[in-house]
């Protein structure tokens, strides 16, 4: 056994991120999609796993609803740039043991995926595995593309009630069943058309899916350019389903809603002379969107919670190894 200490995801996109300038390859690596342009037209392009006993787990879904989320999910680092979604391939890892039916049920998952999203299916690969995984990656069209990093002062919003697809996963765990908060764990439901007129109008200076937890998330959001910058945000302001207190302390609702991820709803900053005018167009258009807190230079996230400002250490999922 190797001696070396153990790492995560975090210190592999470290070794992976190069500095190397390339005209054609716009934002960089680790932001939620890579942003290429050729000639005229700029395009998004982002892959994800769905891996058993890591992302999912066969006792909670069926294989057609893993095949759906798989594509949903992939397709939510899409609608964090603003892309509008084209096309997607997959590699599919098949145990042995699996039949032609449980084959067949993915690819009604990947249908289903195709009606609701209008994108389409172009190729994969096949491959045998000691685990059931599906890898997708999606390709999108943008014009101006949203990138993670904001600036001081800023309004930050999401998009959506955060917490409830880890209650969701939770009850399955206890073998209990909320139609609203197992749905939005087994169905995420990437906010693209919402990122495509956010993007369009020129209103927000930042952006980000919520995949591993709202706490780390905002922290990605808020230091990918600048380390310096920190938040604050409000506990009473972050929408969350009243189904939680059916089922769960105040102390778990706490830690699911900060930390308990699989939410892909979008967290964005709104650059300060566009906030008015951000506003309005919210109010017009009846925009589901929710103001949560504001950018600042301490360097830290904090969350004022019952009258007290807490520090919020780093939580949220990540993969070590």
């Amino acid at each position: 056994m190797s001696n070396e200490p153990s790492f995560n995801e975090i210190d592999i996109l470290k070794l992976f991120r190069s500095n190397k300038a390339n005209s054609s390859f716009l934002n960089g690596i680790g932001d939620d999609a890579a942003v290429i342009k050729i000639k005229n037209q700029k395009l998004a392009v982002s892959c994800d796993s769905q891996i058993n006993n890591v992302h999912f787990k066969l006792e909670f879904s069926t294989i057609r609803q893993i095949a759906f989320r798989a594509v949903s999910v992939a397709l939510s680092d899409l609608a964090a740039m603003g892309a509008n979604p084209l096309f997607f391939t997959n590699s599919l890892h098949i145990p042995k043991g699996f039949s032609k039916k449980e084959i067949s049920l993915v690819k009604k998952g990947f249908i289903k995926a195709e009606e609701e999203f209008n994108v389409q299916l172009i190729g994969g690969n096949v491959a045998s595995s000691k685990v059931f995984a599906i890898d997708v990656t999606v390709i999108g069209s943008l014009n101006n593309y949203i990138s993670r990093g904001s600036y001081k002062d800023e309004k930050i919003y999401v998009s959506g009630n955060i917490g409830s697809a880890n209650a969701g996963l939770n009850l399955l765990k206890m073998k209990k069943l909320d139609k609203e908060l197992v749905q939005k764990y087994r169905a995420p439901i990437p906010r693209v058309e919402l990122a495509k007129i956010l993007s369009s109008k020129g209103f927000l200076s930042s952006m980000i899916d919520i995949t591993d937890g709202l706490a780390i998330d905002l922290e990605r959001l808020v230091k990918f350019k600048r380390k310096s910058l920190g938040a604050q945000i409000i506990w009473s302001r972050i929408p969350k389903s009243l189904n939680l207190e059916k089922y769960f302390s105040k102390k778990k609702i706490f830690e699911m809603v900060l930390f308990g991820g699989d939410d892909y709803e979008l967290l964005f900053t709104v650059k300060k002379d566009k906030q008015r005018y951000f506003e309005n167009y919210v109010k017009n258009n009846n925009l589901n969107v929710f103001e949560i807190g504001t950018t600042n230079a301490t360097g830290d996230i904090f969350i004022y919670k019952n009258g007290k400002n807490i520090k919020i250490k780093n939580g949220g999922y990540v993969h070590k190894f």
